[in-house]
């Protein structure tokens, strides 16, 4: 009997020491050991009547971006943690959800936007020989702002998870992720900072700039004899100026975004406006978008 037992242990620990280096690729299911339900933030009155939408953008400094962990296995061989999916439209959704649950209204078409970037989402799990201990961390900087670019407020949220469970096991990773999530978004929603600024902002739409083609009062008269107003558009150089201001405000791509997509380019990009682009470290989102809105 005790050498079958022997045996068992053994082909176990090999078994473990065999895929101690493997990776574990998990999916993220929003699945605290704490019940949501129980779970709030404290929302100032006014700021339930005031939609908000959401925009995230996944700015960790990681090799790849499916990477959101590591841990240990036999003689402390470690393997990382990998996500099968897009992390921003996971924490997109999970904010939207707990924020409509505690009486924030969230839309998309709102020209007061909350925009949350990720600078750590992050899951340890520490191997012993009666189980593991998993920990984990969530850091979300965040920006209150509209459409124009005006930041009414900004901070950060931060939070932790800790839990014990099996070896390489994906729910509890979940867990300890959804935790620290779910006391993140607690910390921001019911920051009075965030909620004074939300309750007393006035946002504005994304400017629109109307470009009109000038045309040569001989060949072309204007109704009435009124001559033709003229707004040119914006150079690639001067484009690229107003979102280096709006980088600098700690804005997110998807708003980045939405903002030179309503601008008008008087000039086609030069080899040299891309390589300031890139030089600048715009993000190719956003220069893609300025492409678009130049003349061809």
């Amino acid at each position: 009997m005790r050498s079958k037992t022997m045996l068992f242990i053994v082909g176990a620990v090999l078994s473990c020491a065999a895929r101690a280096g493997d990776d574990l690729v998990i999916p993220l299911k929003f699945i605290p050991t704490q019940n949501p339900a129980k779970v709030s933030a404290k929302i100032e009155e006014g700021v339930s009547n005031r939609p908000v939408a959401v925009a995230i953008e996944d700015v960790r400094q990681v090799p790849t971006r499916d990477l959101i962990g590591e841990g240990t296995g036999w003689k402390d061989d470690t393997f990382r943690i990998r996500y099968a999916g897009f992390l921003p439209t996971y924490l997109k959704t999970t904010l939207s959800d707990r924020f409509a649950t505690w009486g924030i209204q969230v839309d998309e078409h709102s020209n007061l936007v909350l925009a949350v970037k990720v600078t750590r989402f992050h899951v340890k799990e520490t191997h012993a020989i009666y189980g593991s201990q998993f920990t984990s961390e969530v850091q979300l900087p965040w920006t209150l702002m509209d459409r124009a670019g005006h930041v009414f407020a900004s901070g950060t949220a931060l939070g932790t998870g800790k839990t014990k469970g099996r070896w390489r096991n994906p729910i509890n990773c979940e867990e300890v992720l959804a935790d620290a999530l779910q006391s993140a978004a607690v910390v921001m929603a019911g920051d009075a900072k965030l909620q004074e600024a939300w309750v007393a902002a006035a946002p504005q739409a994304a400017p629109v700039e109307t470009v009109h083609i000038a045309q040569k009062p001989e060949a072309h008269p204007a109704p009435h004899g009124k001559a033709v107003a003229v707004a040119p558009g914006k150079t690639p150089a001067q484009l690229l100026d107003d979102v280096t201001k709006l980088r600098k405000q700690q804005l997110g791509t998807q708003v980045l975004v939405s903002y030179v997509s309503q601008q008008i380019l008087s000039s086609a990009f030069s080899a040299n406006d891309l390589v300031a682009w890139k030089k600048a470290g715009i993000p190719e989102p956003v220069m893609e978008a300025a492409l678009r809105r130049a003349p061809e």
